[in-house]
């Protein structure tokens, strides 16, 4: 009984504690192409998501989305419904498919699935809902689709999906260090196979589509930063 207590209560400090995380980066660092924005905090959940389960992906994605829409959202309940489909769908796909196979390869294959879903959730989201929330015809959204739409959202994903590659191993270690990972998240080998080449490509990789995403949507997009 002791023992499940503590596990849920290490649980509950570490949605808070990646919560509180996604909703700071949410303002600490963004990329604005037209009237679409990106921030890291898709990133932060879904890591959260691979170590915690789907299930927590998915309750840190809603609290997230509702407490950023609380205290400084103007895009209301279609922006909110928006934020969320895409924070869910890229953290519940990755960390269902990672609790498969966890393991290095098995990042990768997660990180690519949830890619092609947020882009087909967000595309599907684009169709029916953008219409609504800005008040044209579905024509106009539809010219909109592979000028800006298509590749935002497809940049959006690779540019989190290099991210998680970048910043999961790391942070995991951090967390066991402090104990709030217990050692047994450690299967199949994955400490030892951190630093084998392999590895070290998938950093190199990551290093690879964050810096490509980056300049695609300043320079392909015409993006701008804004840091708060």
């Amino acid at each position: 009984m002791a023992k499940n207590y503590r596990h849920y209560i290490r649980k509950l400090v570490l949605c808070a504690m990646f919560a509180a995380m996604a909703y700071c980066v949410a303002f600490v660092f963004r990329i604005n192409v037209s009237f679409l924005t990106f921030d890291a905090k898709d990133a932060i959940v879904c890591i959260a998501a691979m170590i915690l389960g789907p299930g927590a992906g998915a309750v840190i994605s809603l609290l997230v989305a509702t407490i950023e829409q609380i205290t400084v959202g103007d895009t209301g309940f279609w922006g909110w419904l928006m934020d969320f489909a895409s924070t869910a769908t890229f953290s519940v796909v990755a960390a269902y498919i990672y609790s498969k196979r966890r393991n290095i390869s098995g990042v990768a294959i997660a990180l690519a699935s949830s890619v092609i879903a947020t882009v087909t959730v967000m595309m599907l989201c684009n169709l029916l809902i953008t219409p609504i929330y800005m008040k044209v015809e579905i024509k106009q959204v539809i010219e909109l689709l592979p000028t800006l739409l298509l590749p935002f959202n497809l940049t959006k994903s690779v540019l989190n999906a290099g991210l998680v590659l970048a910043l999961y191993k790391p942070l995991v270690t951090a967390l066991r260090a402090v104990n709030l990972v217990p050692k047994k998240e450690n299967a199949s080998g994955e400490k030892q196979s951190f630093w084998s080449v392999r590895s070290l490509i998938f950093v190199l990789i990551a290093i690879v589509l964050v810096s490509a995403s980056i300049i695609y949507m300043i320079f392909g997009l015409g993006g701008h930063f804004e840091f708060s």
